[in-house]
């Protein structure tokens, strides 16, 4: 059997991480390719609902997903993550314990984020209801070598969603021939 790749996508709340890993996941699946969502906010409210947001939870929270994604992959399962892991050591934690490990980085910029705000995670910051957003309260360690480097605000979600697909093209995880089937 061969093992799945894991796409982790990281970068600060509302900058567009679940909205590419939503379009990859149905670019794979349209291709037949097992896919499993294991987006953070989605596992940490049905698995681990009383973790909170302090550097801990968030090692232990990161710690959970990679190991859930390693134990997926190894089984043929592509794993879409879409969780902010705000330090370098949790990203490199998880490329370590997973074998096709791809690390997309997606940056926007924070007003645009504050602006889209899908969640209401910054209206409820500027109200001091919270204090622990990564990127504006906690650090935000971006990524210093992601297999890809997206930029959001420079294109549309169907653009970067060719970008991310020809990366895995490049790098043997999806067949060439399929990338054009999978728009």
């Amino acid at each position: 059997m061969e093992k799945g790749m894991v796409i982790w996508f990281t970068g600060i709340p509302a900058s567009g991480k679940s909205t590419l890993a939503n379009e990859i996941q149905r670019r794979l699946e349209a291709l037949g390719l097992p896919v499993e969502d294991l987006d953070a906010d989605e596992v940490r409210a049905n698995l681990s609902p009383n973790l909170g947001y302090t550097e801990e939870a968030r090692d232990e929270n990161t710690k959970r997903l990679a190991w859930f994604a390693s134990k997926l992959s190894k089984y043929g399962a592509n794993v879409m993550i879409a969780a902010v892991a705000p330090r370098q050591a949790y990203r490199d934690r998880a490329r370590e314990w997973c074998d096709k490990f791809v690390e997309v980085y997606v940056e926007t910029p924070l007003e645009v984020c504050q602006q889209r705000d899908p969640k209401g995670l910054y209206a409820r910051a500027a109200r001091g209801e919270v204090n622990d957003i990564a990127g504006m309260h906690q650090p935000y360690e971006a990524p210093t070598d992601p297999e890809l480097h997206i930029r959001t605000t420079e294109g549309s979600v169907e653009e970067c969603g060719d970008i991310i697909m020809a990366k895995l093209v490049e790098l043997g995880y999806v067949p060439a021939a399929a990338q054009e089937a999978a728009k």
